[in-house]
């Protein structure tokens, strides 16, 4: 069950697509096994492979590493999978419109038909070892995709909050369009847990509060692109 609450509609296979404002996001879970393989591969990883001066976060005390190019393309069938649930889900939902859009630059295959012209590639993959104090300042991403699955994720980097009316430690946090009154919402807060996977517009700005705990919290970032 998921553990979200917006607007959503559900797909065949049980996932969600979130719609809490103009661009949609793409909600799943991840099996423990793969989220231990990213995990595993991501400790193996050194200051060769460092990934932090290519973030717009401040990872003062964790570190982000970008994973080697033979693990990206063991991984990419199963996450590109994932994109072309999520695209499917748009198709089945919004119609023709939609689907043009989609299948004029990338290459779906939605339920037996033809492939289109295009192609996704996943350009980059990134884990993120988070710890006490580590922030992301409000973003995009390059790319045409984005996603970001939560590996680990103590629960105790929710329980101690800052003096302030933003509770969101721990949280992800993703922003569109400008509030004009209030009764419009443009931001949507996720408190993550272990497996949880958002697919995303890259240009959608998104950020992650610092926590306030010893603990760390690891997640796996990468974008696909077009060629």
């Amino acid at each position: 069950m998921f553990k979200t609450n917006v607007p959503t509609f559900v797909t065949t296979e049980g996932d969600q697509v979130i719609k809490p404002f103009g661009p949609s996001i793409f909600q799943t879970e991840i099996p423990r096994n793969t989220l231990n393989d990213l995990i595993n591969e991501g400790r193996k990883l050194t200051m060769v492979d460092d990934f932090n001066p290519n973030l717009a976060g401040n990872l003062k005390y964790g570190r982000s590493y970008h994973y080697k190019r033979d693990f990206i393309d063991k991984l990419e069938p199963f996450l590109k999978d994932k994109c072309e649930k999520y695209f499917n889900a748009m198709i089945d939902n919004y119609g023709n419109t939609q689907q043009a859009l989609i299948y004029e630059t990338l290459q779906v295959q939605h339920n037996l038909r033809e492939r289109k012209q295009g192609n996704l590639r996943l350009d980059t993959l990134w884990v993120n070892f988070s710890q006490k104090h580590d922030f992301n300042p409000p973003h995009d991403h390059t790319g045409v995709l984005s996603f970001v699955i939560f590996c680990k994720v103590p629960e105790e980097i929710f329980t101690n909050q800052a003096d302030s009316n933003a509770q969101n430690a721990g949280n992800i946090v993703f922003q569109y369009g400008e509030r004009i009154t209030h009764f419009m919402g443009c931001e949507y807060a996720v408190k993550p847990y272990e497996g949880l996977m958002f697919v995303f517009p890259s240009k959608l700005k998104h950020y992650v509060p610092a926590y306030w705990v010893d603990a760390e919290r690891i997640s796996v970032s990468g974008n696909f692109v077009v060629f």
